[in-house]
């Protein structure tokens, strides 16, 4: 399995440098697969799984039909940072859940009224959606979605227990 993982990072490190020596900028077109698998002598398979991991890590676009297009990395250098975490295996759920948890605990010292969050108690995802929008903070915001939505992803439920909430709505 490590011998396979450590092929899929190679495999993502030589398309982002193929892109880089080629001096490809935002909205440039990818070469095609089958170019990029002959470029760089790796199988088509493996190009289009590191082109699904570049996706998802917000460095290109793939267009159904239309080819895979490289985005702008400026705006996206955290998700890069968080995506590269969980996709290269160092990573474990718990870390990321821990993360969320410090963002909103973050979120939850600037809140001087618990009170706006009583009636969505019931709710894991009402109850820290609004906590988020209680920050003024639209850089917050932004990360705090972009961690969220990678919680999500591993589809492991709620963040918090009813029990948990109602223990945060209760702090001194």
């Amino acid at each position: 399995m490590e011998k396979k993982r450590n092929a899929f990072e190679a495999n993502i490190a030589a398309i982002k440098l193929m892109i880089e020596q080629d001096g490809l900028v935002p909205g440039d077109r990818i070469p095609s697969e089958r170019e990029l698998a002959e470029r760089l002598s790796i199988s088509r398979p493996s190009v289009r799984e590191a082109l699904r991991t570049l996706a998802y890590l917000g460095i290109v676009e793939t267009r159904h039909g239309g080819g895979s297009f490289l985005l702008n990395r400026d705006d996206h250098t955290y998700i890069q940072i968080i995506a590269q975490f969980l996709v290269t295996g160092d990573s474990k759920f718990e870390d990321l859940a821990g993360t969320l948890r410090l963002l909103e605990q973050a979120a939850l010292t600037q809140l001087d009224d618990l009170s706006v969050l009583a009636p969505v108690v019931s709710s894991d995802a009402a109850f820290r959606e609004t906590l988020i929008q209680t920050v003024d903070n639209d850089l917050f915001e932004r990360i705090w979605r972009q961690v969220n939505a990678f919680h999500k992803s591993f589809g492991q439920g709620e963040l918090y227990t009813q029990a948990e909430r109602e223990q945060l709505l209760n702090r001194p």
